[in-house]
């Protein structure tokens, strides 16, 4: 007789759920397969280089060259997230102080401009600066009154400035050409050196405020060099009008007498030309282009266009869900009509149904609250 709790070899637990038959296998998430030279497979590769294969064999314990190969890409993945947060970064913060930096914005936004009587009518410009006269003793009497802003530079016998001393200028009469003559359209220089008489006139500097002209502003006589507004009127009419024949002369000339307003690629040419350009600013600088930059307009779109782009995706995220909550969320877990419900048939191969088993794959008679199926939608 078999000893209590002795099953002896006749009762044992066999294995009743799983069958060899029909288990699978695994599928490897690593295929062991050689990949093709895509441009992404060369980019992991030259991306992780400082990690040979046989480190990744031997200190990551990845002697597969499948996995190694995954691993490249994830960090190439990784890399490739750290570089678009870098430009975001960039776009974000340092875009404004590259293109349009502050000093470049504020000088924008202390300019007065030419004709501007809201702020101060007794403004005059001398080398491209405003100057009050507000508490002016004139020493010499002028037959008109300035507008605000008018450059009167002209007025005044200028220094030759150094940029005008250059080798490369020889053979330009611009240059060194004195405009202080009777045929200037002013008699002359009544005013006198320039920095004397801003000390005798009691002309007070407003903290190197720059004359802004607009497009409009830059009459036949005036033109832009680089953004800076030059007025070649008293040159241009001690001379007569007539072109000496060097290349300067020809390119002043074009710019002021043919309605070319911008004549920066005029002055762009040679080296000489170049120089030839830093001396007529200093010379005859009228004051500056009151537009935007280049540079600081590009921000500025960027901005907006960024603005607009962020702004329209967080209104369409929160009209859609106003959308669901209001007209489509009540419709996906409203009760089905009888006619479509599918009757639900209980059987022994269901035991977590709770219900008694029934054969034959009869249906079941469902009350009122079994009668339709809920349908989930995981958002």
């Amino acid at each position: 007789m078999p000893v209590r709790g002795d099953r002896g070899g006749t009762l044992r637990r066999g294995r009743t759920l799983v069958r060899s038959e029909r288990g699978q296998a695994m599928a490897p998430m690593v295929k062991k397969e050689k990949r093709k030279l895509t441009p992404w497979v060369v980019y992991s590769k030259i991306i992780t280089f400082w990690a040979p294969g046989f480190l990744l064999a031997k200190l990551g314990r990845m002697p597969d060259p499948g996995m190694q190969q995954a691993w490249r890409e994830k960090i190439a993945l990784v890399s490739l997230i750290v570089l678009i947060c870098g430009a975001v970064v960039y776009l974000t913060i340092f875009l404004p102080m590259t293109f349009c930096p502050e000093k470049v914005a504020k000088h924008q936004s202390d300019i007065f401009e030419l004709g501007d009587k809201s702020s101060d009518s007794n403004v005059i410009g001398i080398r491209g600066r405003a100057y009050s006269t507000a508490q002016a003793t004139w020493q010499s009497k002028l037959s008109f009154t300035p507008i605000p802003g008018q450059d009167m530079t002209s007025f005044f016998e200028v220094p030759l400035p150094d940029s005008c001393k250059s080798s490369k200028l020889k053979g330009f009469r611009a240059v060194n050409f004195d405009v202080c003559v009777q045929e200037n359209g002013n008699k002359g220089c009544p005013l006198g050196n320039v920095d004397k008489a801003i000390k005798a006139n009691n002309f007070k500097a407003m903290d190197e405020r720059p004359i802004g002209y607009d497009w409009s502003d830059v009459q036949p006589g005036f033109f832009v060099i680089n953004g800076h507004v030059l007025n070649l009127t008293p040159y241009l009419l001690s001379v007569s009008k007539s072109p000496s024949g060097d290349m300067l002369d020809e390119a002043i000339f074009a710019a002021a007498n043919d309605s070319l307003v911008d004549a920066s690629l005029l002055f762009q040419r040679t080296s000489s030309m170049k120089a030839a350009a830093d001396c007529l600013v200093d010379r005859f600088l009228a004051g500056e282009l009151a537009k935007e930059t280049p540079g600081c307009f590009a921000v500025n779109l960027f901005n907006y266009a960024a603005l607009a782009v962020i702004g329209g995706i967080v209104l369409t995220r929160f009209f859609m869900a106003v959308i669901f909550q209001y007209f489509l969320s009540w419709q996906l877990v409203r009760r089905p009509p009888r006619s479509k419900v599918r009757p639900l048939s209980y059987n022994a191969a269901a035991p977590w149904n709770g219900k008694k088993p029934q054969t034959g794959g009869a249906t079941a008679n469902l009350g009122k609250g079994e009668d339709d199926e809920l349908f989930t939608v995981m958002l």
